[in-house]
């Protein structure tokens, strides 16, 4: 009698060890990031950083103030980005547009991008980022990202605003928002 409790006993934490490796959450999804879905006109606050989409559109030739122009098929996004808690080492470190698992990193080519700026706290620096896509690609569904770190973002917040490349308004010239506010 004492031996088949035992073996009951025995069974019952295989059984429990077995539960418990099932709904123990992969890597994947404990180092995933803090994500904060926004649309155009939200704010999200993530950790490090305060973002405001205020557009996005898509253009078949982008310029800037400073002189840089370029053809091709262009996303853009106007944003009000600004440090949540401190100044040091805060930047707009990483955006990044992905459609379909393919990422495209925003272009550093425009002068006027808000890709890597210093950021501040409390005072919004506004302006720009452009991505160029093939010129085939102009439907489809697909998630604009932003985080301050460039190199690891897990376990980080990230704001990402989706958007069908279909549904935008699309121009044929667009001149990007002159950068303005904390960090330029």
């Amino acid at each position: 009698m004492k031996r088949a409790g035992v073996w009951g006993l025995g069974i019952l934490l295989l059984v429990a060890a077995w539960f418990v490796t099932q709904v123990t959450p992969g890597q994947a999804l404990t180092e995933s990031s803090f994500v904060q879905t926004v649309a155009v006109g939200d704010r999200a606050v993530g950790r490090e950083m305060i973002v405001t989409v205020t557009d996005v559109g898509a253009a078949d030739a982008l310029s800037d103030a400073n002189g840089w122009s370029a053809e091709g098929n262009w996303v853009f996004v106007d944003a009000d980005v600004e440090s949540r808690s401190t100044e040091i080492s805060v930047r707009l470190g990483l955006a990044v547009l992905v459609i379909d698992g393919v990422t495209y990193r925003a272009s550093e080519r425009p002068k006027s991008s808000l890709l890597g700026r210093q950021l501040e706290v409390g005072v919004p620096t506004s302006g720009s980022l452009a991505f160029e896509l093939p010129a085939d690609l102009r439907r489809g569904d697909a998630v604009i990202r932003f985080t301050v770190d460039d190199q690891d973002w897990r376990l980080d917040s990230v704001v990402e605003l989706p958007v069908e490349l279909g549904q935008l308004p699309r121009n044929d010239e667009h001149e990007l928002a002159t950068l303005s506010g904390g960090g330029v």
